[in-house]
């Protein structure tokens, strides 16, 4: 009778092992919290291309906004967790937002989900308009401090990576500023142009074209050391404040239970796209750099910033500003 039983389980899992080995045999559906055209697509987009060329797999990029992020991490939370279904979350709708609205999500960022593969890391940059007066971040700090909230700062949105960014700056050089959300970048940069607010913090990737057509002008970047991609740009941390660094990170999950086979099979061909030259290349362009590791790197990453922004925020009281 056991034996029987055995022979059964050991036909069935033959008959699963050729599923999980021919993985993909159907399109794999990349989906983006944002809109088209912001930064987040366009890295999903070039990832999407790289898997295509590369790996001569089918991919789709789906975009599902709202909710700065909820709405397409909802879905794919509950996606089969067959790997046909990852979405290219960030640090600040995975671990930033839950954190500010804990419960304003249908899911839980730590038990919903399988870390697959850290995609990139990219700091964000501070920028002025035309109008504003502003020549330095020097001068925006003293005139912050010297006139408390006249200063308006534009981010991406309520718990963003540019709204921690601004409490960050405020807690650390006394900057006291006005906190202005938009609905994404291109919105803010573009009420920058026009004169509606002072300053904007925006990733690199998305005020790009603004820079280079000098309709607004770059102050200071947040990572630890200067970017390539605009390499006469001073960090923050130059600026007087040591040790100061806000970079927000890339990376695919899926659904909580993915077979490890498919996991490991994502991760190894997203790493293979990444570390082409090309592909380094242009997103260093973008003011991204690249990450390659294992899906366990990955999970620690996350978790580990899940757990240290925790109490950290505790302090920030982001939800006033």
């Amino acid at each position: 009778m056991l034996k029987r039983a055995l022979a059964a389980m050991a036909a069935s899992l033959t008959f699963l092992a050729p599923a999980v080995q021919a993985f993909p045999d159907k399109p794999v559906r990349i989906v983006v919290p944002f809109s088209p055209g912001g930064g987040t697509d366009i890295l999903a987009r070039q990832v999407a291309e790289g898997l295509a060329t590369s790996e001569k797999w089918n991919v789709v990029v789906e975009n599902r906004p709202g909710g700065n992020g909820a709405v397409a991490l909802s879905s794919v939370a509950r996606a089969p967790a067959d790997g046909y279904q990852v979405v290219l979350a960030l640090r600040e709708n995975i671990v930033i937002a839950p954190l500010l609205n804990q419960g304003a999500g249908n899911f839980d960022p730590l038990k919903d989900f399988t870390s697959i593969v850290h995609i990139a890391d990219a700091p964000m940059v501070v920028a002025t308009g035309p109008n504003s007066g502003l020549q330095s971040m020097e001068q925006v700090m003293r005139q912050a401090r010297e006139q408390p909230g006249r200063l308006r700062f534009g981010t991406s949105g309520q718990g963003s990576m540019s709204h921690l960014l601004l409490a960050l700056l405020d807690k650390a050089a006394n900057v006291p500023m006005t906190h202005v959300p938009y609905k994404g970048s291109n919105p803010a940069l573009t009420d920058l142009v026009g004169g509606h607010v002072e300053l904007v913090g925006g990733s690199i990737a998305s005020a790009k074209s603004f820079i280079e057509s000098g309709r607004i002008t770059p102050l200071a970047v947040s990572s630890a050391q200067r970017v390539a991609a605009l390499p006469q740009v001073p960090t923050i941390a130059e600026l007087g404040q040591p040790g100061f660094e806000v970079v927000t990170w890339y990376g695919f999950f899926g659904p909580a239970g993915m077979p490890q086979e498919v996991v490991q099979t994502l991760n190894a061909a997203v790493n293979k796209v990444l570390q082409a030259p090309a592909m380094q290349r242009i997103l260093a362009e973008q003011g991204m750099q690249t990450r390659i590791g294992t899906p366990g790197d990955f999970d620690k990453l996350f978790r580990e910033d899940y757990e240290g922004l925790s109490r950290q925020m505790g302090e920030l009281d982001m939800n006033a500003n």
